[in-house]
């Protein structure tokens, strides 16, 4: 479950740092040290006191910036994702092969992809977590695969019926299964293999 990052109300004095600007490199590494640990122990583990005690800040400076635990956490998982890129190929098809092989990457080869199996099971009893990599992680990326989807759409490579939301789930949604449930690894060459079937029935024919 979250634990909470509540700090006692401050009442002013040498204590409060009301009206302090943040310091961007404490920032960084309480965020370094949250993703170390998180590497190390899982999600459950994770303490604030362990990742204060490793940023070499106090537990009070994490509270003024992150008021639950699972807010620091996906804060520091966003720190891990390759941002996309809405890198317009002048090909729908080859623009979502190349985001759908980026995920690949982020599933296997980063740090992100190491404690996502135990965050996913904590989301089912913390709606807080839950929401917070939905709309920090989950959202924000699946925005340049809808814009490939459209652009797509309005050059004509892919009918006006194209249905997004069942091309974002029929790309994105094995790679996760294969991930999270089966274990198997992800196969050379998913990536065209998969959009192309995926699309074939909303390819236009050549002009």
């Amino acid at each position: 479950m979250s634990e909470s990052l509540m700090a006692p109300r401050r009442t002013g004095g040498r204590g409060s740092d009301i009206g302090r600007p943040r310091d961007p490199d404490m920032d960084q590494a309480i965020l370094r040290a949250t993703i170390a640990l998180l590497s190390e122990v899982g999600y459950v583990r994770v303490t604030v006191a362990e990742v204060a005690r490793r940023a070499g800040v106090s537990k009070p400076a994490i509270y003024r910036r992150w008021s639950q635990k699972s807010q620091l956490v996906v804060e520091a998982m966003v720190t891990q994702m390759r941002p996309g890129k809405d890198n317009d190929s002048g090909s729908a098809a080859d623009d979502l092969v190349a985001l759908t092989d980026q995920l690949i990457d982020v599933l296997t080869r980063t740090p992100l992809g190491r404690v996502l199996p135990g965050l996913v099971a904590e989301m089912a009893a913390d709606p807080v977590l839950a929401a917070s990599y939905r709309n920090l992680i989950i959202k924000p990326n699946l925005r340049h695969w809808r814009a490939a989807i459209a652009r797509g759409i309005a050059s004509g490579e892919l009918s006006v019926d194209t249905d997004v939301d069942f091309v974002l789930n029929a790309l994105v949604g094995p790679l996760y299964f294969s991930f999270l449930i089966t274990g198997e690894p992800i196969a050379a060459g998913y990536a065209r293999a998969g959009v192309n079937l995926v699309l074939a029935p909303y390819k236009t024919a050549p002009s």
